[in-house]
């Protein structure tokens, strides 16, 4: 059948028409290369990103625990150095290591990692035992503490050298997706190190030893005179109460002193606080006094100063330990014994007169010491041997309120008003116990600059002013010498036990005591010459002045003149990088305001003073009890701590 030519032309023209792609349902192709990378890209993403995302996960979560290790690890360090530095005192080198690595111990145990808290069935610690470990059980810890010197060498406990704890701690955490989804790592040992110690440390403190050192002691004024009716040496007390609040002197104190250098004419402050002032019986004060010459019979005392009679009288010889020692009364006149005016002294001839500013020892060295009395004729050396104290008392009956008498008596009671006197005891002990701290704790060398009127030039200088042991007037007390040392810094040697005598007395020198007035100017000069001199100070040490007084400055010139040259020292030590640490006793609440000021580091109300103007980290701290003089100096040995 013959085709159509139209009917063919149509069927080629189908055949030969673009074919059109179907949608809405209907059946696409792809290409097998897009199939390939929607492949490549899902496996890559399995098994790269996310493992990848994982790892940064963990070892971000591994840092955060290794930053949070180290913060534990310095508090266990810095803890445990600063119980180095407030160890108690008469504690050795091995008792306040351990209790020191102990504290560290129990710092640590105290804190946590993420939700994980110590405690001890969770931390092992090796406290300097040679042992290290580094792989402690899974949210477990290992602490290796070891006690290494200056150069970072480690130690046995009980050495010498130990001036760092080194806290090496090991924590082992375990992981979150790694120990799940990819078990390849279940745990991770992160570690932390930190060094806590005292620095390499050369130190001076400027020790104030002026007379008001001890005006908070309690004394007694005691008149001693012969009384006929008695037929013995009878005592009459003139007033008592703390030296500052009964002489009423200025708010900068007095220069009465119940340890030798008595200087008893001082009692005679006339004052608003003080209506009746005490007249001792050989001052110069009144003028003429008719007490002169009571205190005791036949002393040399100036031609003309004395009564007729008495000025006559050479029947007594000076006694062995002081000259006075087994005299009587000045009024006993052994001729006429029933007269109570004789020698032409009158023993009444003031109601406020004195012969003897006198300590209440309870006791000392073994001696007891009931009352006043005793404690008199202690201090003049009548109590050591029945003899001489019947002499002392007229070669006739002794006072029946006074014990039997026994070689000792004397040193007995002056090293018992040594032990007592506030606040210049507690002031020596704490200094001597914050040496024994910074010696314990750190590669210290020390020094010691001590002022009154002046500071002391060597180790062997003595107050400036008068030797005389009871007043400038009167000699019958005997004579000493009164410790104002300077004790250099050495490069070659700490001075640790050299500084400590010379603060509690050594070798027959005795204590420190109150001397005179106030220079603090001159002592920091001092203590800053001995911390730049380059002979003596050591390259690479922290220097740092310590400054204690109970006041403010009245030397040179005036009290103004000595505050601006005290903060012009301050000065020169901020410029040679010296910090002044500063403390302040106002146990007298009126010299507080100026002592905050001039001490002062510019917080807490305190004034742009001293340890201001020194800067450098210097801090000033203000007490108002001699009790608390120890954790003063504790607070300074704790600010020295430092992350090594």
């Amino acid at each position: 059948m013959k085709r159509n030519s139209n009917e063919d032309n149509s069927q080629s023209s189908i055949r030969n028409a673009p074919r059109l792609k179907k949608h809405n349902g209907k059946r696409k192709h792809r290409s097998p290369g897009g199939m390939s990378t929607i492949a490549l890209i899902l496996v890559i993403a399995f098994f790269v990103i996310l493992p990848l995302s994982l790892l940064g996960f963990e070892i971000g979560r591994v840092n955060l625990v290794r930053s949070e290790l180290q913060n534990v690890t310095d508090a266990a360090a810095l803890a445990g150095t600063a119980a180095l530095a407030s160890s108690p005192q008469g504690m050795t080198y091995m008792q306040v290591q351990d209790l020191a690595m102990q504290v560290a111990y129990q710092t640590f145990q105290q804190n946590s990692i993420l939700d994980v808290g110590f405690e001890p069935g969770n931390v092992v610690c090796n406290n300097n035992n040679g042992v290290v470990g580094t792989n402690p059980p899974l949210h477990s810890a290992i602490l290796n503490i070891t006690l290494v010197d200056q150069n970072g060498a480690p130690q046995p406990t009980g050495s010498t050298t130990a001036t760092t704890i080194r806290v090496n701690s090991y924590y082992n955490l375990k992981t979150v997706f790694a120990s799940s989804i990819l078990p390849i790592m279940p745990s991770a040992v992160v570690s932390a190190v930190s060094d806590g110690g005292l620095p390499k440390l050369d130190i001076i403190l400027c020790y104030d030893l002026s007379g008001s050192m001890d005006d908070q002691t309690p004394v007694n004024f005691v008149r001693r005179y012969w009384d006929p009716a008695l037929n013995y040496v009878n005592y009459s007390s003139v007033g008592n109460g703390k030296i500052y609040d009964v002489c009423g002197p200025p708010p900068t104190g007095t220069g009465l002193n119940c340890l030798r250098p008595q200087n008893l004419a001082y009692a005679s402050y006339p004052s608003p606080s003080n209506s009746s002032p005490k007249i001792f019986s050989e001052g110069a004060f009144p003028s003429p006094n008719s007490l002169m010459g009571l205190r005791a019979n036949s002393l040399n005392y100036p031609a003309g100063s004395l009564p007729a009679p008495l000025a006559a009288a050479t029947r007594y010889p000076d006694g062995t330990l002081v000259p006075e020692q087994g005299k009587p009364p000045g009024n006993f006149d052994p001729t006429t014994p029933s007269n109570l005016n004789g020698n032409g002294v009158n023993p009444s001839a003031y109601g406020n007169g004195f012969t003897d500013m006198i300590v209440q020892v309870p006791s000392a060295g073994g001696f007891s010491f009931p009352n006043i009395q005793t404690c008199l004729e202690a201090s003049r050396g009548n109590m050591e041997s029945a003899a001489i104290l019947k002499q002392s008392q007229g070669g006739g009956l002794i006072n029946p309120s006074l014990p039997a008498a026994q070689p000792g008596y004397y040193n007995a009671y002056w090293n018992g008003v040594q032990s007592i006197a506030d606040p210049i005891a507690a002031s020596r002990t704490a200094a001597s116990d914050f040496f024994y701290i910074m010696n314990v704790s750190s590669n210290g060398h020390f020094a010691m600059s001590t002022f009154a009127d002046a500071a002391g030039t060597a180790s062997s200088s003595v107050w400036s002013g008068t030797n005389i042991s009871i007043d400038s007037a009167y000699t019958g007390g005997g004579t000493g010498a009164f410790p104002v040392p300077l004790i250099a810094l050495d490069q070659s040697q700490s001075n640790y036990d050299t500084v400590r005598d010379a603060i509690n007395g050594a070798a027959g020198t005795p204590p420190l005591g109150p001397t005179g007035k106030t220079n603090i100017a001159e002592s920091l000069q001092r203590a800053i010459a001995e911390l730049t001199n380059t002979t003596k100070y050591r390259p690479g040490a922290k220097r740092a002045i310590v400054l204690f007084t109970d006041g403010v400055p009245n030397l040179p010139v005036s009290t103004a003149q000595a505050a601006a040259d005290a903060i012009t020292q301050a000065r020169a030590a901020s410029s040679a990088g010296i910090p002044i640490y500063t403390i302040g006793l106002s146990q007298n609440p009126a010299i507080k305001p100026a002592e905050d000021q001039l001490l002062g580091d510019n917080r807490n109300g305190s004034g742009n003073g001293i340890a201001a103007q020194s800067g450098n980290g210097a801090i000033y701290i203000s007490v108002g009890a001699a009790s608390q003089l120890r954790q003063a100096f504790q607070t300074i040995a704790r600010s020295l701590v430092v992350l090594q």
